[in-house]
């Protein structure tokens, strides 16, 4: 797995009108494609479902509850300050459904900066994550991002959509924006990040 440049997420989720309207200036970061780049592994969702015991209709979005318990644990920790990680899984294509992804662990990134409404991953952040993933998480790969939006609400702001925007573009890439003290979660597919609803399973 390679560790890209991880962005610098500490501009404030209470973006003005003004600020929105510069995002295009602001935003110089540019996800460049190589031969290396992650690629969906072709698998019919019938047979997906069936492996997992699965017997809901179609989803985008596949997630362990253990997973989910994971970032849920993570984020209820400490309610005063935002704080994030990485998910990790697997993305799959069906020829008739399309792209589809699996996450099976989310993994808390240490020595981040948070406050209320602010969050910055270090190179100290990148490289924890990747160390645990590396040994325990083996076999999966990166397909998103999660943090936490205390007391503010589910949704995307400026910085988080910039964010998915540059570094978690491809179809198959999620954010997930969790209120750990509203209890509310929201998942995001993808470069636009548009909302999705998810199926868990266990």
């Amino acid at each position: 797995m390679k560790s890209p440049e991880f962005p610098d997420l500490s501009e404030p989720n209470n973006f003005t009108a003004q600020d929105e309207a510069s995002l295009g200036q602001l935003n110089l970061i540019e996800w460049v494609e190589c031969d290396d780049v992650y690629k969906p592994t072709e698998k019919p969702i019938q047979k997906f479902t069936a492996e997992r015991g699965i017997s809901s209709e179609f989803s985008q979005v596949y997630i362990l509850e253990e997973a989910r318990a994971e970032f849920i644990r993570h984020l209820e920790a400490d309610v005063s300050v935002e704080h994030g990680g990485i998910l990790f899984g697997q993305a799959y294509t069906d020829p008739e459904c399309g792209i589809y992804v699996e996450v099976t662990a989310a993994v808390a990134a240490p020595a981040t900066i948070g406050t209320g409404a602010r969050l910055q991953f270090t190179p100290d952040s990148w490289q924890g994550i990747m160390d645990y993933a590396k040994a325990a998480h083996p076999e999966a790969n990166i397909v998103g991002w999660y943090h936490s939006h205390p007391n503010i609400g589910v949704f995307m702001s400026g910085t988080d959509m910039r964010t998915q925007q540059a570094f978690f573009r491809h179809p198959w890439c999620l954010s997930i924006v969790c209120d750990p003290v509203r209890r509310q979660i929201g998942y995001f597919l993808g470069e636009k990040a548009e909302r999705v609803k998810p199926i868990r399973f266990s």
